[in-house]
């Protein structure tokens, strides 16, 4: 049976906890094991996706975020917060949640094998 998964990392105790770690540029990067992410701290929100642009593979490193979307640094291409989409490609974004338990990363990806 097929079916989408949605595994959590977890990246710290709390949110606030999480924010003290971002350094003045506002950007941070973590790898696992699909790939690098990109934390964003924009005001007090934090915008979590793939670190390289659908482009052409670009790291996002440097971009920046206005009126809900992200701008590649380096061609300006722009995509959607919210959907990931733009210019017919599409950004990896991952949403964040906080529990008791911790801050954590939700990736949801497509299973073979379902439960």
């Amino acid at each position: 049976m097929f079916s989408d998964k949605t595994r959590k990392y977890r990246l710290a105790d709390s949110r606030k906890a999480f924010m003290k770690d971002f350094p003045d540029s506002n950007e941070i990067t973590k790898n696992f094991h699909f790939g690098e992410v990109l934390f964003v701290k924009k005001e007090e929100e934090i915008y979590a996706f793939i670190n390289d642009c659908p482009h052409q593979g670009q790291k996002m490193q440097g971009c920046s975020i206005e009126n809900g979307k992200v701008i590649c640094p380096i061609h300006r291409y722009k995509f959607d917060i919210k959907t990931g989409r733009g210019h017919g490609l599409y950004l990896d974004f991952y949403p964040l949640e906080e529990t008791k338990e911790g801050f954590f990363l939700l990736r949801t990806y497509f299973s073979w094998f379902g439960e």
